[in-house]
């Protein structure tokens, strides 16, 4: 019997301005909503910050359906599209430092 493979997720953001704090507070709240569903494990999410502003949240998934299930999920997408007004998407690629082995960024908290 094998052991399905962990699925990890980076999700970066660039806060529109000024609105880092009700981000940061909105991430709290989405990684809340997606462990209260079963989408998420209870793992720490680390959040960190880069020099220029940029967040990135690390989250594991609960199986590997979960992200459907999650893009599925009413209460998942209200708080999804919430995020959409306070940050925009981008890869990780393009955050500060990410292309420097060993990238470094300020941990802000577990969440």
């Amino acid at each position: 019997m094998s052991a399905v493979a962990t699925e990890i997720a980076l999700a970066a953001y660039r806060p529109r301005g000024g609105l880092e704090d009700a981000l940061v507070e909105l991430l709290r709240e989405d990684v809340a909503t997606l462990r209260a569903r079963g989408h998420v494990t209870d793992r720490p999410a680390p959040l960190v910050r880069t020099a220029d502003g940029d967040l990135l949240l690390v989250i594991e998934w609960s199986s590997e359906h979960a992200v459907d299930d999650a893009h599925a999920d009413p209460d998942v997408l209200a708080v999804w599209e919430r995020k959409e007004r306070l940050a925009d998407y981008i890869a990780p690629a393009v955050l500060a430092r990410a292309e420097t082995p060993f990238a470094r960024w300020t941990l802000l908290a577990d969440l």
